[in-house]
């Protein structure tokens, strides 16, 4: 079976919009108090709503175990957001010093072992009673359309594909009879054999649209009925949310398949099932805390590897995906936060000013020959590009198999990208205040504070720039957002930090995570360059809808 990444059963969808401080939630560690204290200086200085610091009980090292940031963080989180009604507002997690920056691998118990073989038994068998109960559909659909000759794909996609076009005849049958009792008639047939596919909610469902169709003229008894479904449909959702909130617990996952083959039907249980056997699964399912957290609201879906970013500018969508952004607050010392924090705020009104640097040629020092690695060493040359003639910012590029050496630019950096030396921090030269600036290499973000690291996100933040990016592990070149975009889009001074890294980065549930002020947007007192100045399909992710 094809990979499975399924937001499963009733998850948010969050309309599109610029990132404001209402949109925030930040998030500490109670076991690291000086992340509180920056997470409440953060809140006064970025006028962020009350009531937005969630405080969870956390290890205070680099990592987190699986099962751990499962029954620990994601039911929290959810419970907060629910609880304090900020489904509609929160699209941006910050975490703050002391935060882990990365989720272990899962780890699987002989009862998770145990419950996968049970698991992969059961999903052959609720795909053959799915198939049965279609089977009946079909037949009903033949005989108001003999010409419709069903298919014979029994997989679980087939098979859905079945439901739909056996249902897509049904429908325009009953659009086609006048007689309102022939009609009454067909739909009760139908609906008794949709019910082991839709399951009795969703007819109950339809039940309910029914009467509030005719809600102005209901009757006594009508009325008592719509209260009845209301109110048991709300108790459905109510139980769901939680079993989903808590779906780490394999108890509260048992409780979830028979409540779902009970109320939803076998279409939604077979789901289920394939994604929890996707969830279950233990082949490279580490990550950065910041990369899985804005998955919390998904459920069972594959952690294996990443997934694609559904904020990507190029993503096709028409609605805000049930995921957040997520940023970070965090350095090596909490003062460096707090120097962040400050920093970014001055700069958004005095103007970023300074050097543009990048370092190209690493694809030299790798592998000369490997066409992957030259293809993304044109993406720092697209970016040099666009600074040299559609702007006006001082560039230095270079193109050498080495890096920089050490303080060979003599002006102030505004903002640094290059490449590749793997945990071999290298300062170019000085960072002017507020400088942005990443390095593309593995590991470059394992830890911020553990001892003898000389990864780049560690020396960066401590030679004072304000937002940077790296991996917690190897992530593959396709993980990191393209030069030549993420600069251009902070250049033009429209979109915050955030957007600009969630608009280009690629991957989700995967090994990178952003550090800086999300509302940050340097050049939003003097744009570096203009909108029509960005290459053509890049313009897209200014639109706010996507």
């Amino acid at each position: 079976m094809k990979r499975l990444a399924i937001f499963l059963l009733l998850c948010l969808l969050r309309p599109a919009a610029a990132l404001e401080p209402d949109n925030l939630l930040l998030i500490t560690n109670k076991n690291v108090p000086e992340g509180r204290k920056l997470a409440e200086f953060y809140t006064a200085q970025r006028k962020v709503p009350e009531k937005r610091i969630l405080e969870l009980d956390l290890p205070a090292g680099d990592e987190i175990s699986f099962d751990a940031y499962e029954n620990q963080v994601v039911p929290a989180l959810r419970e907060f957001i629910a609880t304090g009604g900020l489904g509609s507002k929160v699209t941006c997690l910050v975490t703050f010093y002391g935060v882990p920056l990365k989720i272990a691998a899962r780890v699987s118990s002989p009862a998770d072992k145990a419950e996968l073989a049970a698991l992969q038994q059961e999903q052959k068998s609720a795909v053959g009673q799915l198939g049965t109960a279609i089977t009946a559909v079909e037949a009903i659909a033949r005989e108001v359309n003999p010409s419709f000759h069903p298919a014979t794909d029994s997989s679980l996609n087939g098979l859905l594909a079945r439901d739909h076009a056996a249902r897509d005849i049904l429908g325009r049958h009953a659009t086609q009879l006048k007689d309102p009792k022939q009609l009454q008639l067909f739909m009760t047939r139908v609906q008794q054999a949709l019910a082991p596919v839709v399951g009795s909610a969703s007819i109950a469902q339809q039940q309910m649209q029914g009467l509030i169709s005719i809600a102005n003229n209901w009757t006594p008894e009508q009325k008592r009925q719509a209260e009845t479904l209301r109110d048991a449909l709300t108790r459905l959702r109510a139980r769901l949310d939680t079993l989903q909130n808590h779906h780490g617990d394999p108890k509260q996952r048992e409780e979830l398949r028979a409540l779902v083959k009970q109320d939803l039907g076998l279409t939604e249980y077979t789901r289920l099932i394939a994604g929890m056997i996707d969830y279950l699964n233990t082949d490279a399912t580490g990550a950065a805390f910041d990369s899985e957290l804005a998955c919390a609201n998904a459920n069972f879906y594959s952690r294996v590897r990443s997934l694609p970013n559904p904020f990507h500018y190029k993503a096709p969508r028409t609605q805000a995906p049930p995921i957040f952004m997520t940023m970070r607050l965090d350095a090596p010392k909490p003062e460096q936060v707090h120097e962040i924090i400050n920093q970014s705020i001055k700069v958004e009104t005095d103007g970023l000013t300074g050097q543009i640097v990048v370092d190209a040629g690493g694809n030299l020092s790798i592998d000369p020959k490997n066409a992957v690695y030259a293809g993304f060493d044109l993406t720092l040359k697209r970016l040099a590009a666009i600074v040299q003639k559609n702007t006006q910012l001082p560039l230095t590029l270079d193109e050498k198999p080495a890096i920089l050496p050490k303080d060979s630019v003599k002006e102030p950096i505004a903002v640094y990208c290059g490449w590749y030396a793997i945990r071999n921090y290298t300062p170019p030269g000085k960072f002017a205040p507020g400088a942005v600036g990443y390095h593309i290499a593995s590991f470059e973000l394992t830890t911020l504070r553990g001892a003898g690291a000389n990864e780049w996100c560690r020396g960066m933040l401590s030679d004072g720039v304000v937002a940077t990016l790296g991996p917690v592990n190897e992530p593959y070149l396709n993980a990191f957002p393209p030069p030549d975009e993420f600069f251009p889009l902070l250049f033009t001074g429209k979109l915050t930090l955030a957007e600009v890294y969630w608009k280009t980065t690629p991957l989700i549930s995967w090994q990178i995570a952003m550090i800086g002020d999300p509302l940050y947007t340097p050049y939003r007192a003097h744009p570096a360059l203009a909108v029509e100045a960005l290459p053509e399909g890049l313009r897209g992710a200014l639109n706010p809808a996507r």
